[in-house]
């Protein structure tokens, strides 16, 4: 299984520096300096539609909805890319599998990264907060690069962003339009919730790791199916912040109160939901601040679920 654990020195000296950085009070300051996170009105170009072409094979051997970059040289290819939102130049990590298929529709799978953090360290360390590994060839991933040192949202700016690097990623190369998921620890499990406040027109599953509503939460129609993670003693981002996010999309997917047991973790399944809206809470005693060792192969059971 893999884990999202310090396992060399340079990782122990990465977890160091990570939770140097995200001291409450200096964090809650970055957001009140900039202007914290919103709704925004979106006018960026929607992601690609789907060709009327039939759909490709996906991943896991189910037909899949092609992307608009689908049956076609890539447009793209791994590495670093730039595109240009709200008039600013803003860069993203893509991963290709290394035996890419322009003829199969891979999710999508979006790693943000915590305050001080960095797209680079989401894709080194530990390889997507461990779900590289589980997925292998079998996805695409995406590690965009924050402002400020994070993803306060101002404005909706971060929004934005996301909505013109997936319709550039859909445009060139071939994806699933319907298995774009969106993962992320600490600030970037905040930005993981805006996504899934706003973006459920997009972005099909979010699975927020220690995080809150600090980025925003607007208001849409669309719904997305989550899953949370958070640990009783994170002395960094309240459990209470976690609940409060959690709480939220119990109610904007009319979920009941009613809770079942799931997998082995601890984790439990809210009922009532929306259909094909599940929300799942995995709510532990200790940890602190930082994701438990179970927390990506809870994540990718989820996502496997769409």
């Amino acid at each position: 299984m893999a884990t999202i654990q310090a396992s060399s020195s340079n990782a122990a000296q990465a977890l160091h520096s990570i939770r140097r950085t995200l001291g409450i009070a200096v964090f809650v300051g970055a957001l009140a300096s900039c202007g914290g996170g919103g709704a925004s009105t979106d006018s960026s170009p929607a992601p690609a539609a789907a060709p009327a072409s039939s759909p490709s094979s996906s991943p896991s051997g189910a037909a899949g909805t092609a992307s608009a970059g689908c049956g076609s040289a890539a447009k793209l290819s791994t590495g670093e890319q730039t595109i240009s939102s709200d008039g600013m130049q803003r860069t993203y990590w893509l991963e290709l599998p290394t035996d890419y298929d322009r003829n199969k529709t891979y999710p999508v799978i979006i790693g943000l990264h915590w305050r001080g953090g960095s797209a680079t360290e989401v894709r080194t360390w530990n390889g997507f907060f461990g779900l590289k590994p589980l997925y292998g060839n079998n996805a695409i991933f995406i590690a965009p690069q924050g402002l400020d040192a994070g993803w306060a949202n101002s404005g909706g700016r971060d929004i934005r962003f996301m909505r013109n690097l997936i319709s550039q990623v859909q445009q060139g190369i071939c994806t699933d339009p319907q298995r774009v998921f969106a993962t992320g620890f600490s600030f970037g499990g905040m930005m993981s919730n805006a996504i899934g406040c706003e973006m459920g027109d997009v972005v099909r599953a979010i699975a927020p790791l220690s995080g809150s509503l600090w980025s925003g939460c607007g208001t849409s129609t669309h719904r997305v199916a989550a899953i949370f993670d958070h640990a009783m003693d994170d002395n960094t981002v309240p459990y209470s912040a976690g609940e409060d996010a959690r709480n939220t999309f119990v109610a904007r997917n009319s979920c009941s109160a009613t809770t079942v047991p799931i997998g082995t973790n601890g984790c439990v399944e809210y009922q009532g939901c929306s259909a094909g809206k599940p929300v799942v809470w995995c709510g532990h005693a200790t940890g602190g601040h930082w994701p438990p060792s179970f927390a990506a192969s809870e994540t990718k059971a989820f996502f496997d679920r769409f």
